[in-house]
């Protein structure tokens, strides 16, 4: 996950208190987000342990969800 312009501290609130484990890349500066070409947020990017995108979802989205495409990146 990239978490665009959020202190740290709020995105490790976030994960602790929803249980989350996979990796988070924090971009301050919207960099990572320019290169994956996001336009609205929340955006979803999915990357895969090969470093492939293996989705890209745009809008909100439950946990259930979150955790079925983080699993499924995983296979």
């Amino acid at each position: 996950m990239i978490d665009v312009n959020d202190q740290e501290s709020a995105i490790r609130s976030l994960m602790s208190s929803g249980g989350y484990q996979f990796p988070v890349v924090l971009d301050p500066t919207g960099a990572a987000a320019g290169l994956y070409g996001l336009k609205a947020v929340p955006t979803l990017v999915v990357v895969n342990s090969l470093g492939s995108v293996t989705k890209f979802h745009v809008g909100g989205i439950s946990s259930a969800d979150l955790s079925a495409l983080v699993d499924d990146a995983a296979r």
